[in-house]
């Protein structure tokens, strides 16, 4: 895996998954954690969303400074933090402890991602942007299906479930520090002096239609993440009566690791093609899951999780890749950042208002609400990605243009 022209590549997508599998390890724990320390779904609510304001934090402030201080850096910083969130929850003694857990993981994922794209992006034998997008979207949501299933099953047959399963990321990011120290450093602008500089957010006139639409994809497919990875496992545990965390990890294991599986299967139907199809599919399977939550059904719950994964595989890509193809290189800096800010806030604040909800009517009914507004929303969105014309390009950045660089 070394050696050959794509080593260094795929080590660095290592990097990327190592980040997004820490971060999944808490979440079978979570109805495990209400139990022992007492709390509401509204607190649960708040514990996950600390993870968002670590991200922004590092997506703003300090990522990009990694084209000036070295991009390796960067990553033996992110494979750290996600070493230290782990700890911080294996050791927590109290709620508040989790949310510093989650905090520190959204500063690794917030370090890492914008830096280990743009490392893949320079690594990447033939210049191809599109293949990189893929590789890395497959790589984050790869990494989580794993990270939630092997946490899941840890902690069902493992002894000290709340403890025990954190050597899995701290072993996973020992594992990415490896790769860091193996792969070439490809900042472009290392050891030059520079003001310090935040990105301003940013959008072409030209791009704002598609931007937003693309934003609204990607904001689509965060608030599902933060639905599965945080409220389906409580609704597994206390409204099926499940009791088994390896089914708890398995059902949200599913929708990622079907989103995962779309990435790597789907690479000719990218941006305006691949939202045409997976708005659709995304509409009619979260009208389907609202319908079944009030069943409590397992039978129905299993094939309805695996289409949603399939239509956010999609919809990701297709945001991921219409922005790709819209905005000019130099000034992908700022709209990447404002793009991934749509959809950090939209894992958190959603996740956020589900958890309260179900305080007073119950998990069922307010994931109906969410799945009723959320499948409005995308509908709209499709109305307008049907009524507007294919972006130019065609097909996305051809394999012969240099290659964007990621930043921010």
């Amino acid at each position: 895996m070394i050696h050959g022209p794509r080593g260094s590549f795929r080590w660095i997508a290592f990097v990327l998954a190592a980040t997004s599998f820490a971060a999944a390890v808490p979440s079978p724990l979570y109805p495990i954690y209400e139990q022992n320390f007492r709390f509401s779904a509204g607190v649960l609510g708040l514990v996950f969303a600390a993870y968002t304001p670590g991200v922004l934090l590092m997506l703003f402030l300090v990522a990009p400074q990694a084209e000036r201080t070295g991009r390796k850096r960067m990553l033996y910083a992110g494979m750290a933090l996600s070493a230290l969130g782990a700890l911080v929850f294996a050791l927590a003694p109290s709620v508040g402890w989790l949310a510093l857990g989650r905090f520190i993981s959204g500063l690794a994922v917030g370090g890492t991602t914008s830096v280990a794209t743009a490392a893949m992006s320079d690594l990447e034998p033939n210049h191809d942007a599109h293949h990189v997008a893929r590789v890395a979207v497959a790589a984050n949501f790869g990494g989580f299906a794993l990270g939630v299933a092997l946490s899941g099953i840890t902690v069902q047959f493992g002894p000290l479930p709340t403890h025990l399963v954190y050597l899995l990321p701290i072993l996973a990011s020992g594992i990415g520090f490896l790769a860091v120290k193996v792969s070439p450093e490809t900042a472009p602008e290392i050891g030059e002096r520079r003001p310090f500089r935040v990105p301003a957010v940013s959008v072409p006139a030209s791009a704002r239609l598609p931007f937003w639409v693309a934003a609204g994809g990607i904001a689509a497919c965060y608030s599902i993440y933060g639905f599965f990875a945080a409220l389906v496992p409580s609704y597994v545990r206390a409204v099926l009566l499940y009791p088994h965390a390896s089914g708890v990890g398995g059902i949200v294991a599913l929708m990622f690791g079907m989103a995962a599986f779309t990435q790597l299967a789907t690479a000719q139907i990218r941006d305006r093609r691949a939202l045409l199809v997976g708005f659709p599919l995304m509409i009619v399977s979260l009208a389907a899951l609202v319908l079944i939550l009030p069943l409590v059904s397992w039978t129905l719950l299993i094939p309805v999780t695996a289409v949603l994964g399939v239509a956010v595989g999609l919809t990701f890509m297709g945001s991921v890749t219409l922005v790709d193809r819209v905005v000019p290189a130099e000034q992908r800096g700022g709209t990447l950042a404002g793009f991934y800010s749509a959809g950090y806030l939209a894992l958190a604040v959603p996740t956020i208002g589900v958890a309260e909800a179900s305080e007073s009517i119950g998990l069922p009914k307010a994931g109906f609400l969410f799945g009723v507004v959320l499948a409005a929303a995308v509908a709209v969105l499709y109305v307008v990605i049907y009524e507007t014309p294919t972006p130019p390009g065609g097909g996305g950045r051809p394999r012969d243009l240099p290659r964007p660089q990621v930043s921010g």
